[in-house]
């Protein structure tokens, strides 16, 4: 490692927050600018919150590295360490020779504590670091894929960007294997990835649910639950039209219930329909605003009818993939 990198290395990297890829990315950058890949064998030493002595972990943080070089130390799933003030001392004084990364995930730090006020302090003092992964809302995607298309040298429209964020919510690692596995697809000296490319590459390898295919109806999202039928119409053995049927049944008799409901808390909605938590109650309180109590009426009778139609009672049997698009498409056609 040369000197001018070295010195670019802080002693403490906090690393914190819920969001896994970012947490791990964040990591892997640290770790490969910390250490020669000649001295890995000899100078990384890993320990884990769940089990480690503070004190043994601090001693081989203050042992000067045999083989020369940087050390580093790292403290993975540190949210199961509990004797932070073991490490107050340290922090107060961090050895130049080391790097200590504490990988704290699932959530937070709570900045109240005496670890995270020393570490802060260290940081406004230029040797420290503290990185918070936080959980990026839906509508904050379109915008992190722009910037991380970016960076890869491509651009990408803000439409199209929405347009993949619809495919792959917030999977942010499943995102950047498929930017990945459209950049290798892309014609020599295109630089643009286009909507064509996301429907060609995402949503035909994009395995479905008829969850997803719910929870588009009920926040209004007509194009993505029509797309989100069309490539379930694809894999009609993983998506036989009676399941679906009879999953869009309950779905609807659920929202009429609801819509029925005086009181529409989240809390009241979930005991009612028996969620087991009243954060899933969210979506049928949407859907209620798009199916109000007639337009639930019509959707029912909208998957009796296409129920019937799979069966060939009453009309000549059609293929399951034309039904299953024909079905959502009515349905949509009740929200205006």
């Amino acid at each position: 490692m040369s000197d001018s990198k070295s010195k670019d290395l802080k002693a403490i990297y906090l690393l914190h927050g819920e969001e896994h890829f970012l947490l791990n990315r964040k990591f892997q950058q640290i770790e490969q600018e910390a250490l020669d890949p000649e001295f890995v064998e000899f100078n990384k030493f890993v320990f884990y919150g769940i089990e480690v002595d503070a004190t043994q972990m601090l001693d081989q943080a203050t042992t000067y590295p045999m083989m020369g070089g940087r050390q580093l130390i790292v403290l993975k799933n540190a949210h199961q360490f509990k004797k932070w003030d073991k490490l107050l001392p340290y922090i107060k004084n961090p050895v130049d020779f080391c790097t200590l990364i504490i990988h704290h995930p699932e959530k937070k730090i709570d900045g109240r504590t005496a670890f995270y006020k020393g570490i802060k302090a260290l940081e406004k003092k230029g040797r420290a670091v503290i990185y918070e992964a936080k959980k990026l809302y839906d509508n904050k995607i379109p915008d992190w894929i722009q910037k991380e298309v970016r960076e890869k040298g491509y651009f990408i429209s803000p439409k199209t960007a929405t347009l993949l964020s619809e495919y792959m919510g917030n999977n942010l690692e499943g995102i950047v294997k498929e930017l990945d596995k459209i950049a290798l697809n892309l014609d020599e000296g295109q630089s643009e990835i286009t909507e064509a490319h996301i429907n060609k590459y995402v949503g035909i390898s994009r395995k479905f649910s008829v969850f997803e295919l719910q929870k588009a109806m009920a926040f209004g999202k007509k194009e993505k639950a029509s797309n989100i039928a069309y490539y379930m119409s694809q894999d009609p053995k993983t998506n036989p039209i009676y399941m679906i049927t009879g999953a869009l049944f309950t779905f609807f008799s659920r929202i009429y219930k609801v819509s029925g409901m005086k009181r529409r808390s989240e809390e009241e909605v979930a005991k009612v329909l028996k969620l087991g938590h009243s954060f899933f109650a969210k979506e049928y309180l949407s859907a209620v605003r798009f199916f109000p109590r007639e337009k639930c009426e019509e959707a029912i009778s909208l998957i009796y009818q296409y129920d019937l139609k799979s069966k060939g009672i009453d009309s000549p049997v059609e293929k399951e993939d034309r039904l299953l698009r024909a079905l959502v498409a009515e349905i949509l056609d009740l929200i205006r």
